[in-house]
């Protein structure tokens, strides 16, 4: 390959693919000097044991702040708004820091609350009068809980806009999960999704129709590919793959994500004529063919998260004798007398299968799911297939 033989971004295609491993195995993959890099970021590690250490240019850090804006503009922020960013800023983490440098460039006022006690960000809520919060909808729940408990109410509170990262908001039909629509009405305001993770140094933000995240043809080229490698049509889930532009420290080529998505090419009621990437349906590599029907176990999990009834659970798969899949949902019950008949019908309407359906004591369930201060990692599926 030689420079003029990419000439589009259809051209992406003669390169091979990057792969997570590549970025874990030793790989220099650094390419500027050391003294150019400015800023060192570590990936979340939410499907390696080790996080990816990422170096960044000053150029980097001002492509990082360009991007944020865009999102943030789509989402409807402005020089106007107060903004609490609820995402650690610290730990070599990258989002906390691209909201800040994000919001820095719009004008907005920034408050950085970070993640990891709901009583403070509430309190800073109050006293700052934010009008938006960015964080993950678990710890928007979790703050909105601790202003009901001490008699307050978030939906008085004046905040109009949830921008949610890190976690689902919406199924494959766009249509909002449970507990999104709980946070909307315990907040009385308008959730926006977000795709982004630090290896797309990219985010695709929803607009004010909120029917899926802009790509941003200017930043990076996402494709979409079958088991084959191969580009699957508009509007058909696969891989999402990407590259992103403009990258000096550790550019990436073709790197596939292990997200399962697809693209919306239907025109926008916003006006922008960019396809839109549909909600992350879950990773590829716990992907399940259950009783004829692919299946993502954190799709059951989303489906029945936001009810009251709902504490908490998680999936397990493990192999029949016959070689087929079998699916059990363990789950925790706040109020046990409620009985599973209402999680079948719920899980018959949104995931279209019903697991078997084993109920176990809240602690129990707790002991198997865990959260971390920068973004909550449930172990939903113990694969245990031999």
């Amino acid at each position: 390959l030689s420079p003029d033989t990419v000439t589009s971004p259809e051209d992406i295609r003669n390169f091979p693919f990057t792969e997570k491993e590549d970025l874990t195995s030793g790989n220099e993959l650094q390419a500027a000097p050391a003294e150019k890099i400015t800023d060192i970021c570590l990936t979340s590690a939410t499907t390696g044991a080790h996080p990816t250490v990422v170096p960044q240019t000053a150029s980097d850090l001002a492509r990082l702040a360009f991007n944020e804006e865009l999102a943030f503009r789509m989402a409807g922020i402005d020089e106007s708004d107060t903004v609490l960013i609820c995402a650690a800023v610290d730990k070599c983490f990258m989002a906390g820091l691209a909201y800040f440098l994000g919001l820095q460039r719009i004008g907005a006022n920034t408050v950085r609350a970070g993640s990891s006690d709901a009583a403070h960000i509430w309190e800073l809520s109050r006293l700052t009068g934010a009008g938006a919060i960015v964080g993950v909808p678990s710890l928007m729940h979790r703050i909105g809980a601790y202003a009901l408990e001490k008699g307050e109410n978030p939906a008085d509170s004046g905040v109009e806009k949830l921008i949610a990262i890190g976690e689902p908001t919406r199924d494959a039909n766009l249509d909002l999960l449970p507990v999104s629509e709980a946070l909307e009405s315990m907040w009385r305001a308008k959730i926006y999704s977000t795709y982004a993770s630090t290896e797309l140094a990219t985010t695709f933000c929803e607009c004010r129709e909120r029917r899926g995240g802009h790509l941003r043809p200017e930043l990076n080229i996402i494709e979409i590919v079958n088991e084959a490698g191969l580009p699957v049509p508009d509007g058909t889930p696969g891989e999402v793959v990407t590259t992103p532009l403009g990258v000096t420290g550790m550019p990436l080529v073709r790197f596939k994500t292990n997200d399962i998505s697809c693209i919306i090419r239907e025109p926008c009621g916003c006006g922008r004529t960019t396809g839109r990437l549909a909600p992350v349906m879950g990773r590829k590599n716990q992907m399940l063919k259950y009783k004829g029907t692919t299946v993502f176990p954190n799709s059951i999990i989303n489906a029945l998260e936001g009810d009251k009834r709902f504490h908490t659970g998680y999936v397990q798969a493990r192999r029949n004798p016959d070689g087929t899949d079998r699916l059990i949902l363990y789950a925790s019950l706040s109020d046990p007398s409620a009985g599973t008949g209402w999680i079948a019908e719920t899980l018959r309407a949104r995931v279209r299968v019903v697991p078997e359906i084993k109920i176990i004591p809240c602690h129990e369930a707790d002991n198997r799911v865990y959260r971390f201060d920068k973004k909550r990692k449930r172990i939903i599926f113990f694969d245990q297939r031999d």
